[in-house]
């Protein structure tokens, strides 16, 4: 049976949700509970560029903080600028670079638009299927015939 690397595309959510840089956290946090997401792209009011990405981790900085989370708005927490990744880029490259920058979110974008998000967790979902799909081919030994 061969292994097939898995990319990008194949671990991603494709489901992108956004908020305004001038929304309160806590129109954010109804918004992840409500769609069961832990991720928002922010959008700044004069552009069409997203420029940063808020995440649960933002938001328990937020809470931790003390802050009155009415009051507070998106662009005080939001993770910035945005990392973009694209969907042929291997998963293991993306896990990689999720590492060494210290993230737990990538935005998918075909070259047009944000057409994803990649979390730690699609990883660690996409691994629990298959862990194999993560090793480099060279280091698969082959499996043996009866």
């Amino acid at each position: 049976m061969d292994v097939v690397e898995l990319k990008v595309r194949d671990v991603m959510t494709s489901e992108v949700h956004g908020i305004s840089e001038q929304s309160s956290l806590a129109t954010a946090i109804r918004a992840m509970a409500a769609k069961g997401i832990n991720s928002l792209i922010v959008w700044p009011v004069e552009q069409e560029e997203p420029y940063g990405i808020l995440t649960s981790s933002d938001l328990v900085d937020a809470i931790a903080s003390g802050r009155d989370l009415e009051d507070t708005k998106v662009t005080g927490f939001r993770t910035t600028p945005i990392v973009l990744v694209t969907p042929g880029v291997r998963a293991r490259d993306a896990a990689q670079m999720m590492t060494r920058m210290n993230l737990r979110h990538l935005a998918v974008f075909n070259g047009k638009e944000i057409v994803g998000i990649v979390s730690n967790f699609d990883l660690v979902r996409a691994a629990a299927k298959d862990t194999r799909a993560f090793v480099p081919e060279e280091r698969i030994a082959p499996m043996a015939t009866a």
